[in-house]
């Protein structure tokens, strides 16, 4: 997918339907891993002040540049990246990224250089940049958004609601849980979440109604009274999309799209790729019990839990800058709109690392306006999948085709 000089994607440049794009090319950069390159060694404390530094000074010029045809703020996405990202080592990868882009773009040599060689001619460059920056530092700021938006937080709100929702059984897998079918490994997921969750919403306390339904109850395990009111259906949710597992086939578009996501992961959560490598993104510590509604906005990102300092102890947000509605009875029923999660069974409970992800992506989103943007893309992808292609421009099909993570939409 080529892109035009004011940062849109060009028309015409990929046939609908033969598959996802490669990743973007970025101009001088020999590769993605030049790209992401986190090879450096760890920023001092003062080092790592020169570096914030430096890329708050080159977003300064930026603030009064328009940026159409984006529709999102790119400068103020790449700032909240930084501010609100919830790993200090993800924060210095991130600033690296950013920074080695921004140098690369503006040296003649492609030779290998360190992070300080990086620090050091931008100290130099970037003071000359303002008021009024040169084209390209404008180009490039566009492209490092856009990156950020197609590859990483779209596929983290666009996959989020489609993990299948099997009947909760439990399976006794023994040591060969690598090698439980996929609907079978989320059944049991769901099983096993509901006994942790006390077969309740994490956050609203309803009480699963499928559960009441098949045995009858009229109370629940303390005897507190089950009716209308107090009971509601209920879903198994991932933090990190079940779908954005890395087992798929080899050297496949979609496996691509998938590899590129977990490189553009380490800017925000350094080990969260290990931490969820194949089967483990289906395992209890990524997942909660939430009654449907629920489930529905939080993959969207339209709400987050805040860590409190008392431990597995959040509180219920809304995301900044977003639309959400989200009747009482489902949110929190007490004032502060506090959740705290309770253990059972030895069972591990939800994250609080990728809580802390999942709300600095809803923040992020939210007061950037890509969470609107994102939305935008993925109504137009919908309108294609029900059939509706010739409702969109040749242009906005074109868009949709390379951030799609189908392969075949119409």
């Amino acid at each position: 997918m080529s892109q035009s000089a004011s940062g849109g994607v060009s028309q015409g440049s990929y046939p609908l339907g033969h598959g996802v794009p490669a990743v973007p090319h970025f101009r001088r950069q020999q590769s993605l891993e030049l790209i992401l390159d986190f090879g450096h060694h760890p920023l001092t404390a003062s080092e790592r002040s020169r570096a914030e530094a430096i890329f708050f000074q080159v977003l300064e010029p930026l603030y009064l540049t328009s940026f159409t045809p984006l529709h999102f703020n790119p400068v103020l996405l790449l700032r909240l990246s930084l501010e609100q990202n919830p790993s200090e080592q993800g924060k210095e990868n991130f600033l690296t990224f950013i920074l080695r882009n921004y140098y690369e773009e503006s040296r003649n040599s492609l030779d290998p250089v360190s992070i300080i060689q990086v620090l050091d001619r931008l100290e130099q460059t970037v003071p000359t940049w303002s008021p009024s920056p040169p084209p390209w530092v404008r180009q490039r700021t566009m492209e490092l958004a856009n990156h950020l938006v197609y590859f990483f937080f779209l596929p983290f709100r666009g996959q989020a609601l489609k993990t299948p929702q099997p009947t909760p059984h439990l399976t006794s897998a023994g040591d060969g849980v690598h090698h439980i079918p996929t609907l079978d490994r989320i059944s049991n997921l769901r099983a096993t979440c509901l006994a942790r969750d006390g077969y309740r919403c994490m956050v609203s306390g309803l009480f699963d109604g499928t559960t009441a339904f098949n045995r009858n109850l009229n109370v629940d395990d303390s005897g507190m009274p089950l009716n209308d009111d107090t009971v509601a259906l209920t879903e198994v949710a991932h933090i990190i999309p079940h779908a954005l597992d890395e087992t798929t086939h080899e050297n496949s578009p979609l496996d691509t799209q998938k590899t590129t996501f977990w490189d553009v992961m380490k800017l925000f959560h350094p080990y969260a790729e290990r931490l969820l490598d194949g089967v483990e993104i289906d395992k209890p510590f990524n997942a909660m019990t939430l009654v449907v509604e629920l489930h529905h906005s939080f993959g969207q990102l339209r709400w987050y839990l805040e860590e409190e300092p008392e431990t597995h102890t959040y509180i219920f947000k809304k995301s900044p800058g977003r639309t959400a509605f989200i009747p009482s009875v489902f949110q929190p029923q007490n004032d502060r709109k506090r959740v705290q999660f309770v253990g059972r069974n030895q069972t591990d409970l939800p994250s609080p690392d990728l809580l802390a992800l999942h709300r600095a992506c809803a923040i992020i989103l939210g007061l950037s306006g890509a969470g609107e943007y994102i939305d935008k893309i993925l109504r137009d992808e919908e309108t294609i999948r029900l059939g509706g292609c010739e409702e969109l421009e040749l242009g906005k099909l074109d868009l949709v085709a390379m951030v799609s993570w189908r392969l075949a939409l119409c």
